[in-house]
C-alpha cells in the first residue's frame, strides 16, 4: 500500500508538471520541445508501464495527430537486463525444473532485454537451438498497479477536460490495459506463434520458428531460434525484390486466408535467414479480421487501386469505420480530395497505409469510435509499405495487388467452412427425407391440406390499422360534437350557465378535449 501511494504521488506530480508546461507553452513562455515530444518524454519518465502505454497509443491515429504518433512510435524499451539468478528461478518455478535439467546449454547472459521480458539462448536435449523468453519478475503486478493509477487519473481529469470526455480517454486506457494483460501472458503469444508456424510451414520463402511443445507458461516461453540479420541490414540488391514479394505474399495470406496477422512488422521483428528466407518474430501483437471485414478490406484495396471514390466510400463503411446512419455526403468530399491528391502522384508514391490512416483521422472529426483491430491494421499496412520500399524502391504494392486482384477477391470470398456446412446439411437431408416425407403424408391424411401464411410484420401492421381506425372514429365523434353544439347554440333553450346554454357548453368541452388528444397522438405509433 505504501509503495502504491508513493507511486500515485509520483504519477500525479509528473502529470501536474506536464500540465503546467502545457500552460506555459500555450502562453508562448516556453518554445521547446514540441508538445508531442514533451508528451512522449512524460510517458518515458514514468517508466516501463507507461512506455508500453505510449507504444499502444501510437496505434491510435483516430485520437492523436501525426506528430504525436511519430513521437510515440519512437518510445523504446531501453532498460538493463535483470539478474540471471532471477531468470533461472523463474524458469524453474514455471516449468518445474531448473535450466540445467531442461537444456544441454543455457546462457545466463541474456541476448536482449526489454521492459517486460528478456531473452536467453539455449540448446535442448533434442538438439534444437532455442531462445528462452522470461518475463521480468513482478512486471505483471507493476503494470496492473500503474494502469489502475492511470485509469484513476484519467477518470479524475475527465471531470475538468471536455477533450478527455469527448474521446472517451478512460475507455481507451482500459482497452490498452486489457491488451497489455494479453501481452504479459506468454501462453497467448505461444499459441499465436504455433498457429502461424503451422499455417506457413509449407510456404516457400517464409519461416516462422515454432515454440517447443510443453515448454511454455504464463511467464516463460521456449521457441526455436532462427539465425539471421535484421531486414534493414540486408545489403544485397538481389534479395530485395524477392524479400519484398515474400512479405506481401505472407500478408495477403494472413489478411484473406487466416483472418489473423502479425501486428508489429517493424524491422526488428523481421529477419533474413542465411538461405534468404524471411523470418517473422514476436507475435505479442496480433490483429484479427472476421470474414465480413476481410471482404471489406479486399474491396477497399481494389477500390483504391481503381481510384473509385464511391467504391472506396462503400468499402470504408463496410469496414465499420463509420456508422450506417452517418451522412455519406459528409465523408464523400474527404475521400474525393484524397483520390484527387493521389491521382497527381506517380503510382510509386501511392500508399495504401497512408490513405487508410488519413481516413481514420477524418473519422476523428465525427467522434466515431474506431475498432482497435482496424487501428492495428492501419499501422501494419504502413510498416509493411515502409519495409517493402526499403527492400525494393521500385516495388509498387498497388501494382502487385492489381495484378493479383482476382486471386485476392477469390481468396477473400472463399469459405471452406460454409462448404463443409453445406455438405453436412445435404448428408442429413439425404438420410432424413424418407422419414420427413412419411410424416408429412400422415399429417395431410389426418388434417387435410392446409397452408400457413406468416407475413413478417403483420401483427405490427394490424396494430397500426386498429390504432388508425380508432383515431378516425374519434375524429368523427369530435366533428359531430362541434356540429351538434353549434346547432344547439341557435336554440337558447334548456338550462344555462352565465347566459350560455349548458348542453352546447358540455358538447364543446368534450370536443376540445378530444381535439387535444388527437393533436397529441399525431406522429405517435
Amino acid at each position: 500500500m505504501k509503495h502504491t501511494l508513493a507511486r500515485a504521488f509520483e504519477v500525479a506530480a509528473r502529470i501536474g508538471g506536464y500540465a503546467l508546461w502545457q500552460l506555459l507553452w500555450r502562453l508562448s513562455i516556453v518554445h521547446s520541445p514540441t508538445p508531442a515530444r514533451r508528451f512522449a518524454a512524460l510517458l518515458e519518465g514514468l517508466g516501463a508501464s507507461f512506455v508500453k502505454l505510449g507504444q499502444h497509443l501510437s496505434l491510435r491515429s483516430d485520437l492523436f495527430p501525426p506528430e504525436y504518433l511519430i513521437e510515440l512510435q519512437k518510445l523504446q524499451d531501453d532498460v538493463k537486463p535483470f539478474a540471471s539468478a532471477e531468470a533461472v528461478a523463474e524458469i524453474e518455478r514455471a516449468l518445474g525444473k531448473p535450466p540445467q535439467q531442461l537444456f544441454v546449454r543455457f546462457d545466463e547472459v541474456p541476448l536482449a532485454a526489454a521492459s517486460v521480458a528478456q531473452v536467453h539462448s539455449a540448446r535442448t536435449f533434442a538438439g534444437h537451438e532455442v531462445i528462452v523468453k522470461v518475463l521480468r519478475p513482478g512486471v505483471a503486478a507493476q503494470v496492473d498497479r500503474d494502469m489502475r493509477l492511470a485509469v484513476g487519473m484519467v477518470r479524475l481529469l475527465s471531470h475538468f477536460s471536455g477533450v478527455l470526455t469527448r474521446y472517451k480517454a478512460e475507455a481507451v486506457v482500459q482497452e490498452v490495459w486489457a491488451s497489455l494483460k494479453r501481452e504479459l501472458d506468454l501462453r497467448e503469444e505461444a499459441r499465436n506463434v504455433h498457429r502461424f508456424a503451422g499455417a506457413f510451414r509449407d510456404i516457400e520463402g517464409i519461416e516462422i520458428p515454432d515454440v517447443i511443445e510443453g515448454m511454455s507458461s504464463e511467464t516463460v516461453m521456449v521457441q526455436v531460434r532462427t539465425h539471421g540479420r535484421r531486414i534493414d541490414q540486408v545489403e544485397s540488391s538481389r534479395l530485395g525484390p524477392q524479400l519484398a514479394q515474400a512479405l506481401i505474399d505472407a500478408y495477403v495470406r494472413m489478411f484473406f486466408v487466416l483472418g489473423v496477422f502479425h501486428g508489429d512488422p517493424h524491422p526488428g521483428n523481421l529477419l533474413v535467414t542465411d538461405d534468404g528466407r524471411l523470418a517473422l518474430h514476436d507475435f505479442g501483437v496480433v490483429g484479427s479480421l472476421d470474414r465480413p471485414t476481410r471482404h471489406a478490406l479486399a474491396s477497399f484495396m481494389l477500390a483504391f487501386t481503381e481510384q473509385d471514390t464511391e467504391w472506396v466510400l462503400d468499402s470504408w463503411l463496410d469496414l465499420g469505420m463509420m456508422g450506417r446512419t452517418m451522412d455519406r455526403d459528409r465523408l464523400r468530399p474527404v475521400i474525393a480530395a484524397l483520390m484527387s491528391e493521389y491521382s497527381r502522384r506517380p503510382i510509386s508514391e501511392w500508399s495504401l497505409g497512408e490513405a487508410f490512416s488519413h481516413l481514420v483521422t477524418a473519422c476523428r472529426g465525427y467522434n466515431f469510435p474506431v475498432p482497435l483491430h482496424l487501428l492495428v491494421l492501419g499501422r501494419t499496412l504502413i510498416l509493411i509499405e515502409a519495409t517493402v520500399r526499403m527492400l525494393d524502391p521500385q516495388f509498387s504494392l498497388l501494382d502487385a495487388l492489381g495484378e493479383r486482384s482476382r486471386e485476392v477477391m477469390q481468396t477473400a470470398l472463399s469459405n471452406p467452412s460454409q462448404t463443409r456446412r453445406l455438405q453436412y446439411e445435404a448428408a442429413v437431408a439425404s438420410t432424413e427425407w424418407q422419414r420427413l416425407l412419411a410424416s408429412s403424408l400422415r399429417r395431410m391424411r389426418e388434417e387435410g391440406l392446409r397452408f400457413h401464411v406468416d407475413h413478417e410484420g403483420l401483427p405490427e401492421l394490424s396494430a397500426h390499422i386498429v390504432t388508425g381506425s380508432s383515431r378516425v372514429a374519434l375524429a368523427l365523434v369530435t366533428l359531430g360534437l362541434y356540429m351538434a353544439a353549434s346547432l344547439l347554440m341557435q336554440f337558447k333553450s334548456g338550462p344555462q350557465i352565465l347566459d350560455f346554454p349548458a348542453l352546447p357548453a358540455v358538447f364543446y368541452l368534450f370536443a376540445v378535449w378530444f381535439t387535444v388528444r388527437l393533436v397529441r397522438a399525431i406522429g405517435k405509433p
